[in-house]
């Protein structure tokens, strides 16, 4: 059952996040408007503010199912990238870095999750590192709700922009989440169900992801 709730769930997050993207888009030329007024600095700020927080869970849950089934021989790259997501403290260094993962690795992460060995692997982990895997696709569900939220909120900020063409370049950072969100979530339900299927061949629980769930990006632990 939680399956199925699950795929109906981010089947509507793809669609919700699909329209409120090329609204949104479409509102920096002149769009719909409504919902943009106030302190545009702001509102990004808040868009800004979520944004990374969904970036950074994605990415790090990336990292984590990648390094814990995919190629050893690559294992050192990973980490290495692992430790700069980890130790970064500017915010668009972070912005590029979890970006650059979730564009690279989401389809990679996919693939090892169906996979043929992916029991296999999965089994010869410890149950540390089978519970990071779990809580990591958890993860990623969370963020597959929680996406079409910031789109929308994303929307009505490029939409009010057109009556103050001045604040086209504070939007900046919005309108590049949006096109990132546009491009990586349509892939994240198929991750996410096909994860939540190989968690319940190994018989390892991985919780029912909502939208109101806290994200908390944690750095991946890799196999010894």
């Amino acid at each position: 059952m939680k399956s199925k709730i699950l795929t109906v769930l981010l089947a509507l997050a793809v669609s919700t996040a699909a329209n409120a993207q090329f609204g949104g888009l479409g509102g920096l030329m002149g769009g719909s408007k409504g919902g943009g007024g106030g302190d545009v600095g702001a509102q990004v700020e808040a868009f800004n503010v979520e944004a990374n927080l969904i970036n950074k869970t994605v990415a790090f849950a990336l990292i984590q199912i990648v390094g814990a089934l995919g190629d050893k021989t690559k294992l050192a790259d990973i980490k290495a990238v692992n430790d700069s997501l980890s130790k970064s403290t500017d915010t668009k260094e972070i912005g590029a870095i979890t970006g650059s993962i979730i564009k690279n690795n989401a389809a990679e992460a996919q693939e090892l999750l169906k996979s043929s060995d992916a029991k296999a692997k999965m089994e010869s982990l410890s149950p540390e590192l089978q519970k990071k895997v779990s809580q990591s696709i958890f993860a990623v569900g969370v963020a597959a709700l929680r996406i079409p939220v910031a789109i929308n909120q994303g929307k009505n900020i490029m939409s009010g922009v057109s009556s103050n063409p001045m604040n086209i370049a504070k939007v900046v950072p919005v309108k590049d989440g949006l096109s990132l969100y546009a491009d990586v979530l349509p892939k994240l339900p198929t991750l996410v169900t096909t994860g939540f299927q190989l968690m319940r061949d190994v018989k390892v629980e991985a919780g029912n992801p909502t939208a109101e769930a806290k994200l908390s990006p944690q750095a991946a632990s890799f196999p010894e």
